[in-house]
């Protein structure tokens, strides 16, 4: 205890710290880290130089052909006719194909067409022929428009004689009833 100019007595709370202890637990924590270095230095070590056969740094993969020779195909379906959900019905068939990639859904400009038409809007003839051969159609009912600001291969528009379809009874047969 000290006393002030004042005549009080001042208490000190601090512990007197040794550094001398603290030193030595710093060296022996750097110590037991740098023998930790080494180990996983010398294990890495070791795997690289007694596994050589075993590393490879790049691997060659072969990409199997695709089964189908025909390339992906952008598709919208529009509904000519007015039976609701008949446009979304067609959808899922062509999604189920696995390489037309149906884009949009829904009601063509007017519900008064007569006959289905495939309207080509890119001059691709290769994907008109898939997709006419898919839908069991003839090449009557493939109309030419290309239109390249609307992001699509082809345009199916629904007409009043899609259960006269031979792909209407494919639709029905997959569980998808109108």
């Amino acid at each position: 205890m000290q006393r002030s100019p004042r005549g009080r007595i001042k208490t000190t709370d601090k512990k007197i710290k040794n550094p001398d202890v603290q030193r030595w637990f710093l060296n022996m924590a750097i110590f037991c880290l740098s023998i930790v270095i080494i180990g996983f230095i010398f294990s890495m070590g070791k795997r690289v130089v007694l596994n050589k056969s075993k590393i490879s740094l790049s691997q060659s993969v072969t990409v199997p052909l695709s089964e189908k020779p025909y390339s992906y195909i952008v598709v919208e379906v529009l509904n000519g006719c007015g039976t609701p959900g008949l446009a979304q019905k067609f959808t899922n068939y062509l999604r189920q194909q696995g390489f037309i990639d149906v884009i949009y859904t829904g009601n063509a400009d007017k519900m008064d067409y007569e006959r289905t038409h495939l309207i080509e809007r890119a001059n691709v003839p290769e994907k008109s022929k898939e997709v006419l051969n898919l839908l069991m159609f003839d090449s009557s009912r493939i109309v030419s428009k290309e239109d390249p600001s609307l992001h699509v291969d082809l345009t199916l528009i629904l007409g009043k004689d899609y259960k006269d379809l031979p792909v209407y009874l494919k639709i029905l047969d997959i569980g998808e009833n109108l």
